[in-house]
């Protein structure tokens, strides 16, 4: 009987040890299982958290800009987006909206698409300021209606046409026609376009209507390029190639007619050059322009023809803050925006004008801006006079394609021209898609 229940207890015993035996073997087992899952899990982790820093990277490099030359029109990465954003994409999206790294791209990294995209900007005037007479235009207006194709038809090989519906200057149809021209890919750095596009000229006179924050650019465009686009052809590119300095750092060289949108009608050619570097870290961009050539002098008049202009202009970004600066100063322009030339009252031979801007913004949340600007034109060539204006104003993003904005403006007397506003109060809606 003892012998039976030694033997009990030692199958009891044996039965025990096996099934703790086999729970540690499998408590041991399931802890390894645990570890390889925590293992593998930070390795995802880790892939996601690097992908994400790649994706960071890249758009800030898309914010910084890798193509090299010609385009208003921003790239996918450049849209709107919407309030709910993550932080690092809000604020490579604040960088982008300051630095504006599509600033003179080309086609090429955009594919030619038989969908085209349509731009619409309807603006409320109200308020003219003092003197502003028939400068002035209240009430509701359609400011801009755009349709554009752009993009790569080949590896080599890029093309443009942007067709405007706002009404042209005397009825005219040449102006209805905004960008035409084609483009060649000659490497990996370096571009050649022809055609009628925007001049390569500063920052304020190549960004895109659909990215400004005010209602028009500075007076100094519309006075020394009005229209923003000329007829000719440009070479441009990147050093990149040679790395150190030389990355993102853009040149643009080309010759135009000089006669805006309109046939040529001094046989003469202007030249423009530009160089813009950008810079990582801070976020800031620095560039600078000239323009050499000749202009019309009216009938019976002689002296100085040159048409010679000379900018420079930077962009800032430093977390919810930027700061954009432009000055551009040459000859007074002898004629105004017209087919026929129409000589400004003003002008003489020899004379010269100066102009510039100082622009702040600041973002309350990823749809919400504020921002404040003071312009300037000395030397009007319509009056002779000195031209200052004061705007502050409220930028709203409403989804991913549309922005409305309210401007109010403090200014000295009326400007002339091509793009001016007359008015001290301006609520502007536009859609891009």
């Amino acid at each position: 009987m003892r012998t039976l229940a030694a033997l009990l207890l030692l199958s009891g015993s044996i039965i025990a040890n096996a099934q703790q035996a086999d729970r540690d073997r499998r408590l041991k087992e399931m802890e390894r299982k645990l570890e390889e899952a925590t293992r593998q899990l930070d390795q995802v982790n880790g892939v996601i958290q690097a992908l994400r820093a790649e994706m960071s990277r890249l758009k800030g490099e898309e914010i910084e800009g890798d193509g090299p030359a010609g385009s208003p029109v921003a790239a996918p990465a450049q849209r709107p987006v919407a309030s709910g954003q993550p932080p690092s994409d809000r604020a490579a999206r604040f960088i982008e909206q300051v630095i504006g790294p599509g600033v003179g791209s080309d086609e090429r990294e955009n594919q030619l698409s038989a969908r085209p995209e349509i731009f619409i900007q309807a603006r409320y005037s109200a308020a003219p300021i003092r003197d502003a007479g028939s400068e002035f235009e209240p009430n509701i207006g359609l400011t801009r209606i755009e349709t554009r194709w752009a993009g790569k038809i080949s590896a080599r090989l890029g093309a443009g046409l942007e067709i405007q519906y706002h009404p042209a200057i005397d009825g005219s149809p040449e102006e209805l026609v905004n960008d035409a021209f084609i483009e060649s890919y000659l490497n990996d750095h370096l571009t050649l376009r022809a055609g009628q596009f925007i001049k390569p000229f500063g920052f304020d006179i190549q960004q895109s209507s659909a990215l400004r924050e005010s209602p028009e650019r500075g007076m100094f465009a519309g006075y020394f390029f009005p229209g923003q686009r000329d007829r000719g052809f440009v070479v441009s590119g990147d050093l990149g190639s040679l790395g150190g300095a030389g990355k993102k750092l853009y040149y643009y060289i080309g010759a135009f007619n000089g006669n805006r949108f309109f046939a040529d009608n001094n046989r003469q050619l202007n030249y423009v050059a530009r160089v813009r570097k950008i810079f990582d870290w801070p976020h800031l961009a620095l560039g600078v322009s000239a323009q050499l050539g000749k202009q019309l002098l009216p009938g019976g008049v002689s002296g100085d023809r040159a048409e010679n202009v000379f900018g420079f202009d930077f962009q800032y970004a430093a977390g919810r803050f930027g700061l954009r600066g432009e000055f551009a100063a040459g000859n007074t322009p002898s004629t105004l925006l017209s087919i026929e030339p129409g000589f400004a009252p003003a002008f003489r031979p020899g004379a010269h004008s100066s102009g510039g801007h100082l622009f702040a913004t600041y973002e309350i949340s990823a749809a919400d801006n504020v921002y404040a600007r003071y312009d300037q034109f000395n030397g009007d060539p319509v009056t002779g006079r000195n031209i200052r204006a004061f705007n502050f104003g409220y930028l709203r993003r409403m989804g991913e394609f549309s922005r409305l904005g309210f401007d109010y403006q403090l200014k000295n007397r009326p400007s002339f021209n091509d793009d001016a506003v007359n008015g001290r109060f301006h609520i502007k809606w536009g859609i891009e898609f």
